[in-house]
């Protein structure tokens, strides 16, 4: 019996670390983030770089008929403002709807 609520508490605490993973953007994103819940459904944000450091690039895009059309055209985005900036790093998805996908560098 205590060997199951240890298991249920544990898989509580790991479902709350991956929800709460979704509302903490980077504070580096802060100024995007707000821009970005800010656009309709079906919205991606890509990133390229790593916003821990000053030399980083993004791109986002919502309002469109699937999440595939809204991570295309981020990437896109990033990868223009990637072009100008003369960046190696490769254009990644930080966010797709609520939810943080960036994994870091």
């Amino acid at each position: 019996m205590l060997l199951r609520r240890l298991s249920v508490a544990w898989a509580a605490l790991l479902l709350a670390a991956c929800a709460s993973r979704g509302l903490s953007p980077h504070p580096n994103l802060a100024p995007v983030w707000r821009d970005y819940v800010e656009l309709p459904a079906e919205r991606a944000l890509a990133i390229a770089g790593d916003p821990r450091s000053i030399r980083w690039v993004a791109g986002a895009s919502g309002g469109h008929a699937t999440l595939e059309q809204a991570e295309a055209e981020a990437l896109g985005q990033c990868q223009m403002r990637r072009g100008l900036r003369r960046m190696r790093a490769a254009c990644v998805l930080y966010a797709v709807g609520e939810e943080i996908v960036w994994a870091g560098p």
